[in-house]
């Protein structure tokens, strides 16, 4: 089982724009800390965490990662570069209004951008890790990181979505997800598995504000929200 975390929030995501309205900048590879809401979040998700015992605890180098892995558990944390956040490279700090969003988010949008990381090529990374864990399946393990290695995690696991369109894979700051090497049965772009796929990752999410009492059994963890 892999207990996947997504950080905390930090000034970055919590961002407005000149009318009070949320309009967070993309961090990529800008290596800020968690603030106050961040910190706040990983120990809500340390709570319903508390009871599970973990094998491995994977994290990327980033200092929102790490912030939130060691409130987490603090122990033996194994930092590993093939889960660091996309490089967003020359639009590092630019915010949604800023540039193609949802393409930069899609096999078939623009990304030859300055400095940006492809999907594919966060695909490559991620997928050998995971493919790494997947020979000791049967282990619990933590793995903290960000929304762009959420997203292609859950491509792994779901399947590729069948437009080419990673948003539809979404995790908020502090969520955690669950995710079992049974519910992959391909990875073959040309046979999309996921077609509702917002529908099937709720299901697996942990409601960190209604499921007070996590427990180790898959039941608990798959609760519907």
């Amino acid at each position: 089982m892999i207990y996947f975390v997504r950080h905390g929030a930090t000034s970055w995501n919590e961002n407005r724009d000149e009318n009070g309205n949320k309009n967070p900048r993309y961090q990529g590879r800008k290596d800020l800390s968690l603030n106050e809401k961040g910190i706040a979040q990983a120990k809500d998700v340390a709570q319903k965490l508390k009871d599970l015992k973990f094998d491995k605890v994977f994290c990327s180098p980033l200092k929102r990662a790490k912030e939130t892995c060691e409130i987490i558990c603090n122990d033996n944390i194994i930092f590993d570069d093939r889960i660091i956040e996309r490089d967003f490279g020359e639009l590092t700090g630019k915010t949604k209004k800023d540039f193609d969003y949802a393409g930069f988010w899609n096999l078939s949008g623009k990304q030859d951008y300055n400095g940006v990381e492809t999907i594919k090529d966060v695909e490559k990374r991620v997928f050998n890790f995971l493919d790494e864990l997947k020979e000791n399946k049967n282990e619990n393990i933590l793995v903290v990181a960000h929304s762009g290695i959420g997203r292609i995690m859950m491509s792994y696991f779901y399947g590729v979505p069948e437009n080419g369109d990673y948003l539809k894979f979404d995790i908020s700051n502090g969520q955690a997800i669950l995710f079992d090497y049974d519910m992959v049965s391909s990875r073959d772009e040309s046979k999309v598995i996921v077609k509702d796929i917002k529908r099937d990752i709720i299901k697996k999410k942990i409601n960190l504000e209604e499921n007070q009492n996590l427990k180790t059994s898959k039941k608990d963890v798959f609760g519907e929200i």
